[in-house]
């Protein structure tokens, strides 16, 4: 650990916090002073020269702090002056999950530079995480779906992942293991030091200390509640979040249909706001932006330009009027069937017949069709008028390719993405790789590492993905969802596949892979094995299942006093009573010595 820190967290030693002292002026601060907490404070208040000189030194080393190699790969389109007017009087404090952070980044730049995975799995609780670091997985990660599931702080209500848990749930989780990590990395070490060298040389050294990476959902909210949310989890330890491009309130999980987007802009907005709030703590914290646009079949505006090349609309005559007839909208059409008292499945049959007779398609496939039936384009030149359109469309906003066709067919090409609009007012999508492609490299510049969400684990696809932002971005760390939620045995990946999916990923640049939800299914089939022979079999199935399973893998749970810190706690207690080992809880009483 203290190889990578020295590495990869240069500001440690060279980026200190300014000394706020003197009672009636602030001096300049030297940018390689010491200061050792607590600061004074002013007794008066200071000049103005004073405070603007003060001001000026803590904007300078500011601007070192984000000149740092660490963060060359980042846009920050503000000021280091706008963040610095934002943080008060108090220097912020050092964050123990920037220790964290600086950690991840060091163990993902090693892992970079080799070409290999850094993989991991979701855990649910400090078994899992010790457990998980015992055995060497290098980073944690904490699953908002785990947490709506079965970890649901405030008010325990647990249910299926649509992000409408408190917002406070997942930084409870993190703080929770990382509190977890610190106890178990102060009694393995306590245990160590106590220990003579020549029995620590044979003494398995176990790093705790494994970043963690958690689930931020949409960010619960607007630009203010996103900034609350990467405080939340910076104060909890986290090392990274990630940031899915989600309409909040429309969130579903990755993996459920329905999902809904927010425009480009909006989650752009969401990064840049996450990365203030950092900076605005000094804090260091990884960044990961994750698209759903693969898989995503709505989105919640055509605000954003970017977008518009992939919402899909319905064709419509010169007049206005519907290719299958009238004007009517979607929603209109759903809203009169309700009015005049349809039961569910007449709603349903009329959504149905009107998707029927009004076919979706976005403007380009619009213009084909255009194209295709205009007599006064010759036959033989269809194909080449439409390839000079898209060549000349792509990447263009919906006003901008609508004036392309104009040009290009001679007429108006009458299309309308409003009528087909839900009910709630989204529009429909037309997801894929490229349109996440296209998100993927708008929010590049904005994060440390950019994560694709897929709805099958599909390695030709994940190298599509991974060389075209790598091409624009050359170096940009990737993140690929292992998910428990593809059948992985029915996708026709031999035993040898499965082997090198995660190492074949990591050629292309995805170098953080995770199985998310590892740590809900793991503990669910063990269970349900026990339970299901315990019934018959009674202590033989306990002792055959899990004591001696343990035994077999030196699994130190086996000896769970132990593993809670006893021994540890003991020590303390001893060392401030001076007690006699009549009263140690580790005495020859301890039922842990039969093992």
């Amino acid at each position: 650990m203290s190889t990578i820190l020295k590495a990869t967290r240069p500001h440690l030693r060279t980026h200190r916090l300014p000394a706020i002292r003197m009672p009636s002026s602030l001096p300049p601060v030297s940018a390689t002073a010491t200061v050792t907490p607590p600061w004074s404070l002013p007794l008066d208040p200071p000049s103005v020269a004073a405070e603007q000189s003060h001001f000026t030194s803590r904007v300078n080393q500011l601007k070192s702090f984000f000149s740092l190699p660490r963060f060359s790969s980042l846009t920050r389109p503000y000021t280091p002056e706008s963040v610095v007017s934002k943080q008060g009087s108090v220097p912020p404090l050092p964050l123990q999950g920037s220790l964290m952070a600086d950690k991840l980044y060091g163990v993902l730049e090693r892992a970079a530079n080799e070409g290999k995975p850094v993989h991991t799995m979701g855990a649910i609780d400090p078994v899992q995480m010790s457990q998980m670091a015992r055995c060497g997985i290098e980073v944690t990660y904490v699953s908002g779906w785990a947490c709506s599931s079965v970890l649901t702080t405030c008010d325990n209500e647990v249910g299926p992942d649509l992000g409408d848990y408190p917002y406070t749930t997942v930084p409870n989780q993190v703080q929770r293991l990382f509190k977890a990590q610190l106890h178990h990395d102060r009694k393995h070490y306590d245990e160590r030091l106590s220990s003579p060298p020549e029995a620590r040389e044979k003494m398995q050294y176990i790093d705790y200390l494994r970043p963690i990476i958690a689930d931020a959902d949409t960010g619960h909210g607007g630009i203010s509640s996103v900034m609350k949310l990467t405080k939340l989890f910076a104060e909890a330890g986290a090392a990274a979040i990630h940031l899915e491009d989600q309409l909040h309130g429309g969130k579903k999980c990755g993996h459920l249909s329905g999902k809904v987007l927010a425009p480009t802009s909006t989650h752009t907005s969401r990064l840049i706001a996450a990365r203030y709030q950092l900076d605005l703590m000094q804090g260091s914290m990884l960044l990961i932006a994750r698209t759903d646009a693969e898989s995503a079949r709505l989105v919640g505006s055509s605000v954003d330009g970017r977008d518009g090349e992939w919402v899909r609309g319905v064709r419509v005559k010169s007049s206005g009027e519907l290719l299958g007839g009238g004007r009517k909208g979607l929603a209109d059409a759903i809203a009169a069937a309700e009015a005049r008292g349809a039961s569910g499945p007449e709603v349903d049959k009329v959504e149905k017949e009107w998707m029927e007779a009004n076919p979706l398609c976005t403007f380009h496939e619009a213009v084909q069709a255009t194209i295709q039936s205009s007599s006064s384009i010759a036959a033989d030149a269809k194909e080449s008028t439409y390839a000079t359109y898209i060549e000349r469309a792509t990447g263009k906003t919906n006003a901008e390719a609508r004036e392309i066709a104009r040009e290009v067919t001679g007429e108006i090409v009458g299309w309308d993405w409003d009528l087909p609009r839900t009910r709630e007012g989204y529009y429909h999508y037309t997801g894929g790789i490229q349109p996440a492609i296209q998100r993927a490299l708008a929010y590049a510049p904005y994060a440390d590492l950019v994560w694709l969400e897929t709805k099958t684990p599909d390695l030709a696809e994940a190298r599509d993905f991974a060389r075209q932002i790598r091409e624009k971005y050359p170096g940009k760390w990737l993140v690929y969802n292992l998910s428990p939620s593809f059948n992985w045995s029915a996708m026709g990946f031999s035993d040898v596949d499965l082997k090198n999916f995660i190492w074949d990923l990591a050629k292309e640049g995805f170098v953080l892979q995770l199985i998310s939800l590892a740590g809900l299914h793991s503990p669910a089939a063990a269970m349900a094995e026990l339970a299901g022979r315990y019934k018959t079999d009674g202590m033989l199935a306990y002792v055959e299942l899990v004591q001696r399973k343990e035994k077999e893998l030196g699994c130190d749970v086996l000896t769970h006093q132990k593993w809670s810190g006893a021994n540890y706690i003991d020590r303390i207690l001893s060392t401030v009573s001076s007690g006699s080992s009549s009263t140690s809880a580790i005495g020859t009483d301890s039922t842990e010595h039969q093992f």
